[in-house]
């Protein structure tokens, strides 16, 4: 059953004057079908070079890191490209360290191969841009890090067409859906332990911001049932480029040098949060959020409410995970914004409305899909109970008829009444007929 939002009249708006700079520029230069994807684009990279970034969630007793996975949905041809300038704009700091620590790995691998008899100590890197990689040389990354630094560190994980992802889910991601669902929260360990020479064992934290394009049947080819019903589902942030037939190829406004000097220094100062300059780790930065628990136990108060009112299981599943990706990016627009508390309303604005976003994303992608699946495991629950306490206490014989024909029993209404007669487990009702009482007293049966 997919939910439509009954608050739909007063959905949260959303405005550029509510982004700060280092946000908005993304709005003011995409077409207007284009701003949604194309700040969730920049603000998924910002995350990622946030890393040292965290804030207590008003529902958890352990601060969060600044963890995203979007997923940017469209037809082919549609226009999904756009990221590209983005990402190469925002993260081409950290890939330009990343590509020096490769050649030093380059260097010792070569080394290696000359046979010497003395070779040097293997070098620590610690590579966070990624494309594909087998889940070994993924957890020998995050090694890396504990062994380096002491501390976990975000990957940047980007692929702009996700049915590569699948291709490779079958190759060598066998326990890629694991860390998925690990890779969203910080502390979420994932161990590795196998006989192989060929492998990397270790029990590490491996955390990682990810911006993946795709169709949706490559989406419902990654996402599949098992993702579903996990919960990877729920840890995703879709943004619909939506249907553009017949519409001219997206212009994206180039930045002015000004706009382009602005977001430089900003991603210099993520990055400077997070390394010194003689490459050591910064500590972590507690953004303080606590001034917006309130807000968010409002919200998802309104939505336990409309879970009540629909009953929709999905809705009472999706909202939590919601909640908790719009709080992780409203933490870094307060940042953005300097932790300036003259932007409360700004920042909270931006929360309902990326939470209600979020969530509407995920019950039309996923909904009816997760409310089946739920439906299905009832009616199987319900097909292993007995029949006779799946009955209320007191029952008619339409009741029971209703019940065998739902569960597709060969047996006759009228043969369990006469075998629960006989053996004392139902007697008649003694005012009304053809209504039976589970266990009444013997003495006051008719």
């Amino acid at each position: 059953m997919e939910t439509n939002n009954p608050n739909a009249k007063v959905q949260p708006s959303l405005m550029a004057a509510d982004l700060p700079p280092a946000v908005r520029v993304f709005w003011d230069s995409a077409p207007e079908n284009f701003r949604i994807p194309a700040i969730l684009t920049a603000i998924d990279c910002y995350c990622a070079l946030g890393t040292r970034l965290r804030a207590m969630y008003v529902y958890d007793l352990e601060p969060h890191a600044l963890l995203l996975q979007v997923i940017v949905i469209g037809e082919s041809g549609s226009g999904k490209s756009f990221t590209r300038p983005i990402v190469k704009m925002l993260m081409r700091p950290l890939k330009l360290r990343d590509k020096e620590l490769k050649r030093q790995e380059q260097a010792y691998a070569d080394l290696r191969k000359t046979n010497a008899k003395k070779l040097p100590e293997e070098p620590i890197t610690d590579v966070r841009c990624l494309q594909t990689i087998t889940k070994a040389k993924l957890v020998k990354r995050a090694d890396m890090f504990i062994r380096k630094y002491g501390e976990p560190l975000a990957f940047w994980f980007y692929n702009e067409e996700l049915a590569t992802m699948t291709e490779s889910n079958r190759r060598a991601f066998a326990d890629l859906r694991t860390m998925d669902r690990l890779a969203y929260d910080l502390g979420a360990e994932y161990g590795s332990d196998t006989l192989s020479d060929a492998s990397y064992n270790a029990d590490v934290d491996v955390l990682y911001c990810s911006l993946f394009c795709g169709t949706e049947n490559a989406l419902d080819e990654y996402m599949d049932k098992r993702s579903v019903e996990g919960g990877n589902c729920t840890r995703k942030v879709l943004t619909n480029l939506g249907d553009l037939m017949g519409d001219d190829a997206p212009r994206f406004r180039q930045l002015t040098d000004g706009e382009q000097a602005m977001v430089n220094s900003t991603v210099k100062c993520l990055m400077d949060a997070t390394y010194t300059d003689d490459g050591f780790l910064q500590p972590t930065l507690m953004v303080p959020m606590e001034w917006m628990d309130n807000q968010v136990k409002r919200w998802c108060q309104q939505q336990r409410e409309q879970v009540l009112k629909t009953g929709s299981r999905a809705h009472n599943c999706f909202y939590k995970r919601a909640s908790v990706s719009a709080f992780r990016m409203a933490t870094l627009i307060y940042y953005l914004w300097g932790m300036d508390d003259k932007c409360h309303a700004k920042v909270t604005r931006f929360y309902r409305f990326m939470a209600q976003y979020i969530l509407d994303g995920l019950l039309a992608k996923w909904g009816k899909r997760y409310e089946q699946m739920h439906k299905n495991e009832k009616q199987e629950e319900s097909a292993r109970q007995p029949l006779y306490d799946q009955l209320p206490a007191c029952f008619t014989r339409d009741q029971l008829r209703e019940l065998v024909v739902k569960l597709d029993l060969s047996c006759s209404v009228r043969n369990f009444i006469y075998k629960w007669r006989k053996a004392r487990l139902i007697y008649d009702h003694p005012e009304m007929k053809d209504t039976f009482i589970k266990n009444y007293p013997k003495g006051n049966a008719k």
